[in-house]
């Protein structure tokens, strides 16, 4: 049948209905955490994904309460996000790792991953900070915000646990770091899940060969603008007025012109470029 002469149908709304009702296929973190006995856990979460991404850098989960990730996050306030390339025996383990209940000791039984400690100063495990998966491709540690959950009553209150998470650090293995700063030539084998299905197994995947396309040249926009100046140097920031002044450079010379911008700017000691900043610029030029 063709895909567009199939009809729609009402799918009834289910609790996890993300699952029950409908298709939701997404990667999933691996998050580390430590019990009351200084036992560091490993709890698998589909439901888990980057929250604020501009400015303040946080991750959202969505857990049931009183998990053991839930129990153990809300006492040390701390956590680390683990994520692993696509290996079929992995997976099995992992499907494993969620079945609740299961104390750390029970879980390192059948662990095939070496838990080592943080590479970050001040991280180092014991009673609060967990350790962290060697064979991770890249490990986000994070802190529950504690204060901005008490405040929203969508948080709050919910019959969910939401832990949202500040981001502290971001450790990534040194080829991927190198891969990312070089332009992301190739991108990690990011396993897939599709969630419990049929009341009798979970489903999961493996990602096809990925491959890049080109943004249209349609003359950059200024968020496309934004996205790149934000990302050249860890110092300096554009503001979004000051890329809609920028739109109309080609974009091949786009990324040059932002390094130009940035270069002049770090003379004058300028931290943040925004409009009246360029305009000047331009009534130098």
């Amino acid at each position: 049948m063709s895909r567009d002469n199939d009809s729609f149908v009402v799918s009834p709304m289910r609790d996890n209905w993300y699952q029950s009702s409908s298709y939701y296929a997404s990667s999933f973190a691996l998050i580390t955490t430590v019990n009351e006995d200084g036992l560091t856990s490993i709890g698998p979460y589909q439901l888990s994904f980057p929250f604020e991404v501009i400015g303040h850098y946080s991750w959202m989960v969505v857990s049931r309460p009183g998990s053991n990730t839930h129990t153990n996050v809300g006492r040390t306030k701390k956590c680390a996000l683990n994520f692993v390339e696509y290996d079929k025996d992995w997976v099995e383990t992992i499907l494993k790792f969620g079945y609740p209940g299961q104390e750390p000791a029970e879980k390192m039984a059948y662990n095939p991953f070496n838990l080592i400690a943080s590479p970050t100063p001040g991280r180092e495990s014991g009673t609060i900070f967990p350790q962290i998966i060697a064979e991770a491709y890249q490990v986000y540690e994070c802190t529950l915000d504690v204060d901005r959950i008490a405040e929203n009553p969508i948080l709050r209150d919910s019959t969910s646990a939401h832990l949202l998470l500040n981001i502290d650090t971001i450790l990534l293995k040194q080829r991927w770091f190198d891969n990312l700063e070089g332009g992301g030539e190739t991108m990690p084998a990011v396993p897939l899940t599709y969630g419990f299905r049929g009341a009798s197994k979970f489903w999961f995947g493996a990602r096809a060969e990925p491959y890049a396309l080109p943004i249209p040249d349609l003359g950059p926009r200024h968020e496309v603008v934004f996205y790149e100046a934000n990302r050249l140097d860890d110092d300096i920031r554009f503001t979004e007025d000051a890329c809609r002044q920028l739109t109309g450079i080609p974009r091949a010379f786009l990324t040059q012109a932002l390094q130009g911008i940035i270069a002049v700017a770090k003379k004058d000691g300028v931290t943040m470029i925004d409009l009246d900043y360029v305009q000047k610029l331009n009534a130098e030029r």
